[in-house]
This record gives C-alpha cells, sequence and structure tokens, in this order.
C-alpha cells in the first residue's frame, strides 16, 4: 500500500469539462441502462445472423442490420477468445483487481480517476440511435452466448451492459492519452516494460504508377503484443445497411477498425502527436487546501473518496478507499510535494463514440467520403495510411491538436496558474501533416516522422506549429528500409507486395557493415590483437546478402552485436554512451556477442531460426509472463527486432534463467507482426492476411496455431471479401440460434 500513497492521495476523475455530477462509479452494482425502443430480442438477433468460418476459422459475419452484424461479432469472439475479451471487459469496468489481485490495482485506479464507467453509463443514450443499436447488438451477442454455454465460466462479467462498449473503447484509449501527456505511472517489469515499449507498426502504400496492372496496394502490418488487450483479431462483416468490410480489431471491439472494402482501405500506426498535456498546480492557499493558484487568484479543485475491490492471498476481496481530486485541466495525477500537484488534460475523451467515425470510414466508397469521416477526428492520435480502386494513397499524421502557445514546451509540465496556458480550439484536419498521391508512387509510416514519409512530396516541418509533432526528427531504420525497398520496386504484383511484406533485408548491416570494415583496417594497426580476434567474426558478417533467414548464422551474430551496442529495449537507435566516442569498444562488443551464443548454444555461427522460435499458450493476459518453454513444441521463425530496419518485423523473449534454475535458451516472439494483410483494389478487390498463431484461443481448435506456419514459411493466406468467394471456401456455416 505505502508504493501507491503518493499517487492514491492526488489522483482524480477528469471530469471537469462535462459537468459529471456526482461520485464515479465502479462499474459494480448498477442498474442496468434501459435499452434503445423496440430494440430485438437475442433470439431475432440470433436468428438474422450467420456466420461463416473459412479454411483458417476466420469468420465472415452476414445480417440484415449492422447491429445484428455486432450481435454476431460478439459470438463469435466468444467462441474463439472469450477469456480475452471478458479479460479487457473486466479492465474497462474497473474491476480488474477482484479478479487477479493487486496487479490489477494500477488499471483500477486510472480507470476510476477518469470515471470511464459513471460517464459511459452517462453518454450512452446520446449516442447516435444506430450506434446505440450496435452496442446493444454487442451487449446481447455475449449474453446469448453465455446463455447457450452455460459450460464458460466468466471468472466476473456474467452480464454485459451497452454501454460496457462505450466504456471499453474508452479505456483502449485512454492509456495513450496519458502516454501523451508524459504522464508518471506505475512501473512495469522489465521484460514487460520492453514488451510494452516495443508496441509499433509498419504500413505502406504504393500507387498505380509502381504496380503491374496499374493497381493501388496497400500494407498493413501492427505490431501489438500476442497476448492481452492488445492483441489483435480478424473478422469479416456484412450487412444489408453498406457494410462489407474486412480486417482486424481488438477483442471486444463490435466490428474490424482497420482494413478493407470493396474500393478502398486503411491502416494506423502508432505516432507521437502531442495531444495531451500535464499541468503543474499549486496548492498554497492559507486556509483552503483545496484552493490552487489560477491567474490572479485560485479555482476549486473537487475531492471525494472511492473504493475500489482487491482480491487478497485468501482469496477474499478487500476494499481499498482512495483520495481522489480533480482540477479543471482534468484529474490529479501525481503529488511532487506538499504543495505541486500534476493535473493531465486529454482531448475528447468523453465526446461521443469513435465507432461514429469507424462506420463511416468503413462504408465510405471514395476517398471523399472517407476523409469526410476521418475530418470528425473522434480518433485522437496514430498515423494513418490508405489506398483505393481509383488509384488514390494518402498519408495523414491524425490527431486532435488543441492550439496552443507555440512558445511554451508541452512536453513538460506547464504552469497551471498560467490562463495564457489553456488550451484553444482543435486543429481541423486540414492543417495536419498529410500526402496525397506522391510523384514518388509510394507513402510509408513505420512510428517515424511524418517528414520523410516517402522520397518526393513530404509535408514541410516548418508548416506546422511546433507542439503538433513530438517525433518530428525521428526517422526509424524500419522506415528507412521501407522507402529503400518501395523506392527499388517497379511493376509490383500482388504477389510481389506480399514478398516485401515478409521482406528481411536489415539496414542496419547493410549501412553500417561496410563502416565497421574500414574500421577494422583502422584497428590493424592501433590494436593488432584485438583486430585478429574479431576478425572472423566481421569477416563472417561481411560475407553474407544482408537478410534475415532462418539458416543464416550472421543474422544471429548481428543482432546479438547489435543488442550489446544499442540495447534490447526500443527503439534503441542510438549506441549506448559508453560506445559513441570508443570505437574499439564497439569491436570489443561484437567478440562479446560471439562468446555470449557460444556460452549458450556451443558455437557462435548459430542458425537464426534454430533459436528465434514460436509457441503459444492459452489464456495469458499479457505477453511479460507466458510461460515459454524449451521443451515445448515450436516453430522458426526469420523475423528481426525492428530497431535493425526491417520489414518482417518480430519482437522475441531474451534467454533468461526460470524460478526453478533452468536455463531457457531459445527466444520466442510475442510482439510485432500480430496481423499483417496486404490488398490489391481493382476491377476486383482482394486481399490477403496473416494473424498471429492462428484464429482462436482454444487449445482444442484446429486454428490455435495453423497460422504459425504460415509465419515461419514467411506466406499469407486469402482474406475473402466478396460473398461469392467467402460461401467457396466456407467450411462451416450457422445461425447461434442453431442447436
Amino acid at each position: 500500500m505505502k508504493r501507491w500513497t503518493w499517487r492514491v492521495a492526488a489522483a482524480a476523475v477528469a471530469l471537469a469539462a462535462l459537468g459529471c455530477a456526482g461520485s464515479p462509479e465502479t462499474g459494480q452494482h448498477q442498474p442496468t441502462v434501459a435499452a434503445t425502443g423496440d430494440a430485438p430480442g437475442p433470439s431475432d438477433w440470433a436468428a438474422d445472423v450467420v456466420i461463416h468460418r473459412d479454411d483458417w476459422g476466420v469468420p465472415h459475419i452476414k445480417a440484415s442490420t449492422d447491429a445484428a452484424v455486432a450481435f454476431g461479432s460478439a459470438w463469435a469472439q466468444c467462441e474463439d477468445h472469450f477469456f480475452q475479451l471478458e479479460d479487457t471487459y473486466i479492465k474497462a469496468l474497473g474491476r480488474y483487481a477482484e479478479v487477479v489481485g493487486e496487479s490489477g490495482f494500477r488499471s483500477d485506479l486510472e480507470v476510476t480517476l477518469f470515471d470511464l464507467v459513471g460517464t459511459s453509463r452517462r453518454d450512452f443514450p446520446n449516442l447516435p440511435e444506430n450506434i446505440r443499436r450496435i452496442a446493444e447488438g454487442f451487449a446481447a451477442g455475449y449474453n446469448y452466448y453465455l446463455e447457450r454455454h452455460p459450460e464458460e465460466e466468466p471468472r466476473l462479467l456474467d452480464r454485459m451492459e451497452p454501454f460496457h462498449v462505450l466504456a471499453f473503447e474508452r479505456y483502449m484509449i485512454l492509456g495513450r492519452l496519458l502516454g501523451a501527456a508524459h504522464a508518471p505511472r506505475g512501473r512495469l517489469p522489465r521484460l514487460a516494460e520492453e514488451l510494452a515499449a516495443s508496441l509499433g507498426s509498419n504500413q505502406w502504400a504504393v500507387a498505380p504508377s509502381k504496380t503491374r496492372d496499374g493497381n493501388a496496394m496497400l500494407f498493413i502490418n501492427p505490431h501489438q503484443p500476442w497476448y492481452g488487450s492488445g492483441m489483435f483479431t480478424e473478422m469479416h462483416v456484412v450487412s444489408d445497411e453498406g457494410l462489407n468490410f474486412s480486417g482486424a480489431m481488438y477483442p471486444g471491439g463490435p466490428l474490424p477498425t482497420a482494413g478493407f472494402n470493396e474500393r478502398l482501405g486503411w491502416a494506423y500506426t502508432v505516432n507521437a502527436a502531442d495531444i495531451s498535456d500535464t499541468y503543474r498546480l499549486t496548492f498554497d492557499h492559507p486556509s483552503d487546501p483545496l484552493k490552487y493558484r489560477y491567474g490572479d487568484g485560485y479555482r476549486d479543485a473537487e475531492e471525494w473518496r472511492a473504493t475500489i475491490h482487491v482480491l487478497g492471498d485468501d482469496g477474499e476481496l478487500a476494499p481499498r478507499e482512495v483520495v481522489l481530486r480533480r482540477s479543471h485541466y482534468g484529474p490529479i495525477i501525481a503529488r511532487e510535494d506538499d504543495r505541486h500537484y500534476l493535473a493531465v488534460r486529454v482531448p475528447r475523451l468523453y465526446e461521443g463514440s469513435r465507432m461514429v467515425q469507424a462506420l463511416a470510414q468503413a462504408k465510405a466508397r471514395t476517398f471523399e467520403e472517407w476523409y469526410a469521416a476521418v475530418s470528425m477526428q473522434l480518433l485522437q492520435t496514430f498515423n494513418v495510411t490508405y489506398a483505393d480502386a481509383d488509384g488514390n494513397i494518402f498519408y495523414l499524421y491524425n490527431g486532435t491538436f488543441a492550439r496552443r502557445d507555440p512558445s511554451v514546451d508541452w512536453t513538460r509540465p506547464v504552469d497551471g496558474a498560467d490562463p495564457n496556458n489553456e488550451w484553444g480550439p482543435f486543429h481541423p484536419i486540414e492543417e495536419l501533416p498529410q500526402v496525397l498521391n506522391p510523384p514518388s508512387g509510394f507513402v510509408q509510416n513505420c512510428n517515424s516522422t511524418p517528414f520523410t514519409t516517402t522520397d518526393d512530396g513530404n509535408p514541410s516541418l516548418l508548416d506546422f506549429p511546433p507542439y503538433m509533432v513530438e517525433d518530428k526528427h525521428d526517422d526509424k531504420r524500419r522506415a528507412k528500409v521501407a522507402r529503400y525497398l518501395l523506392r527499388n520496386a517497379e511493376d509490383i504484383t500482388f504477389e510481389d507486395f506480399q514478398d516485401l511484406a515478409y521482406d528481411t533485408t536489415l539496414y542496419w548491416p547493410m549501412t553500417e557493415l561496410p563502416v565497421y570494415a574500414r574500421r577494422l583496417e583502422t584497428l590493424d594497426r592501433t590494436d593488432p590483437e584485438l583486430a585478429a580476434r574479431v576478425r572472423p567474426y566481421l569477416e563472417h558478417l561481411l560475407d553474407w546478402d544482408f537478410k534475415g533467414s532462418l539458416t543464416s548464422t550472421q543474422a544471429t551474430l548481428a543482432v546479438g552485436w547489435y543488442e550489446e551496442l544499442y540495447g534490447r529495449g526500443y527503439p534503441v537507435e542510438t549506441l549506448k554512451p559508453e560506445y559513441v566516442n570508443d570505437m574499439p569498444a564497439r569491436f570489443v562488443a561484437l567478440e562479446r556477442a560471439a562468446a555470449k551464443l557460444t556460452e549458450l548454444h556451443g558455437d557462435w555461427r548459430v542458425p537464426y531460426g534454430d533459436i528465434h522460435r514460436i509457441q503459444r499458450h492459452a489464456n495469458q493476459p499479457s505477453a511479460g509472463a507466458v510461460p515459454f518453454s524449451d521443451d515445448e513444441p515450436s516453430l522458426p521463425l526469420a523475423g528481426v527486432r525492428g530497431p535493425l530496419g526491417v520489414a518482417f518485423t518480430l519482437y522475441h523473449s531474451p534467454p533468461t534463467t526460470l524460478e526453478n534454475g533452468e536455463v531457457r535458451k531459445l527466444r520466442y516472439a510475442a510482439t510485432g507482426a500480430s496481423y499483417m494483410a496486404v490488398y490489391e483494389f481493382g476491377e476486383k478487390t482482394r486481399g490477403a492476411s496473416y494473424l498471429h498463431y492462428g484464429q482462436s484461443h482454444r487449445p482444442e481448435s484446429p486454428h490455435f496455431f495453423d497460422q504459425a506456419k504460415l509465419l515461419s514459411e514467411r506466406r499469407f493466406k486469402p482474406a475473402w471479401l466478396n460473398w461469392e468467394d467467402v460461401e467457396a471456401h466456407t467450411a462451416r456455416a450457422y445461425r447461434p440460434v442453431d442447436p
């Protein structure tokens, strides 16, 4: 409890902008929100929905309405991964500590701080009717699944309410918003922190000028964790209300959020948009401890108490009372000293639902319609890359940016007493960095600066306020290798594009090893003994095409050397300080990397696929604690860590000593290439995709691990969109109402 004292005493719920009355809710024992009038009953929705499972188990869900499709979506997700769906909703409702104990307290505290449950309950009746219907359909599908499957035993959520879907949506974006504010948050275990930091993505689009058949193409490649709330699932949804969309989503979302329809598609990658801010408040009033300085006077903070229930080691729930505060900026999240506290302001967390924008994007038929949907700016962050059947390609540095004083450093806590630090109106989408149909014929973003999106036609850094783009100078090696590949690609076929998506050209060895070859000649003169020791290793690396493969021993050594020089975290693209001005030390690091390989594996020439593996374990709530084992079956992988600069990006757990003293020598993928898809937009749009491991989380399913072989062999499967193709490749068709 002691380690939370400073945070609990300082925390508060960010509701001031919405005028939310009353104390926040915890999601416990609340009455049901009334459903929209004349809503169909569960059996009506169940009879309306038909689910076609293709050869890979992917659900293709068809119904007369979007709401019925959402019902089928919940049913199919419960079939595939009930554990993860419920796990995320328990988090979103601020009740995770009731299930997992102390480790869930931080998550529940943040949900309570921002009153995700209470505000979602309050705001739900004000959503557009079609969005309410979708949420009602999804909740009904979850509940109907449990009714029809009494053998499925929820850990907590034995009934879903429609407003829970809105709470889920807000929960899933909250972490991004807090990260953008650089708000202090609890520390994660080392491996979990490394995996969380590695989250990123690749996205590319190529114009008709670069393809053989004159069709635009799109590549989607999020690098989300393969376990936990941020993992992906795949789905295709079709309704008589204009929906025909296939793509990826987090378990718990009613509909896919990135993917393609017959005419267009889009991808998201994480950006460093400066959309949220932290304010330093001064509480120095002589008689009222809840007054903080503002302008020439003071403003009042609100303080109240809330209770979070925590599962103890004895299996009993213990109530824990926390003292919370909020300012007019938002919640007070940290105490610096007796007088100074930090408050955070985030954009549009409580303004409607992002489903409004996502549904409009999914139903768009032209770039103009799609752009109008994105212009709603209900999705507060992310890079976006787009392509369509009219031959357009597009990149947007998306963000909900308030106008602010450009002379202030908004990446640090700002003075909350200064009214000049208040937010102004939001920048419209037209004022954000973007690229439409550049002369170079391609766009890409790999969690990198928008100002090197392509070779010709980039936006100019000088055209945007300094507070907008935090990653303005961050040109990652993944972005550099993407431009290298796309620049040199011509007459691209759909099959070529799939090969490019799995390309293993490594930018760091390709550009740096020739430099080290020249440095070795200098080392021959200055330290011939060291030069003689490392020459076999460097010559081995130079006898290479700089591509990763299952059999490459050079890739293994290059990754080991890189980790010695740069570290294992993310983005780790800058040399460790001790190597910056010490070239001999860099060669010693190469020698050390080879020695570590020899110690672990008996030789420093180890085929990459022998030690970089894929293995799946069921019902794991996060990637940081998966019990990977060298004694259990696994498959080899050729993907490499992103900081080396590679398209086929995978992040593996390091060798480690287990609690029982055994050494786990192999490395297991847990992040990266979580979903990959390539689309060609033409007279008949087509797609191909891959989902980490397989469609189902249930070990007894044939689709628990079937797509791991695709990843090992660097192949895609078809992503059927045309309903005739779906029917032709249906392994099973059924309705939720079927016995």
